[in-house]
């Protein structure tokens, strides 16, 4: 069995690290407006821009996290794609939850804590998925996949949402990037 203190350390300062990016992540296309950008960064306040926050900063920590420890592992790979699934499922489902089935009102402070408590899960998630001895090395291939369909999803439906809840941003009354690539709340 592995002494997995190493794995465990880089998983809990990841957890602050991946929310500190996403935290920044939340203004960077307001700072910093463009079509790149708006792929990967959130360009209004609609509930689908926002899980692009547990996309990139996660990614940026993963590839640092493989160099030092994951590598060692037959399920890093794995582990990380089911994570980068799980945390946007678990933040739509208790945003909507919350919102629209126990008709609390949406708050600042409750879409923090959301987000907090699903980067917080989804590294407990990934960290537990990585060190269980059934491996998962085979199904590793999937991760790859499921980057590359993330980063299609959020591209093409940034510039081409449907007329969805989850694409409607109540701030600016509107759905997706406008013709301008104006931020619609970031700024």
């Amino acid at each position: 069995m592995k002494n997995n203190r190493k794995l465990l350390f880089t998983t809990l300062i990841g957890l602050v690290i991946i929310l500190s990016i996403a935290t920044i992540w939340h203004f960077i296309y307001g700072w910093f407006p463009s079509n790149i950008l708006a792929l990967i960064a959130p360009v209004n306040e609609s509930p689908w821009e926002h899980v692009k926050m547990f996309f990139v900063p996660p990614l940026i920590w993963y590839a640092i996290e493989y160099i030092f420890v994951g590598k060692k592992y037959d399920n890093y790979l794995f582990a990380r794609g089911i994570a980068l699934i799980y945390m946007p499922v678990f933040m739509f489902s208790v945003f909507y939850g919350y919102r629209d089935i126990l008709g609390i009102p949406e708050k600042l402070i409750y879409d923090s804590i959301i987000t907090a408590v699903a980067i917080w899960t989804g590294s407990v998630l990934a960290y537990w998925l990585t060190i269980r001895t059934r491996p998962y090395k085979k199904k590793a291939i999937i991760t790859p996949i499921i980057v590359a369909i993330m980063l299609i999803s959020y591209s093409i439906l940034t510039f081409l949402p449907p007329k969805a809840p989850v694409f409607y941003d109540r701030n600016f009354d509107g759905y997706g990037i406008d013709e301008a690539g104006h931020d619609h709340d970031h700024i």
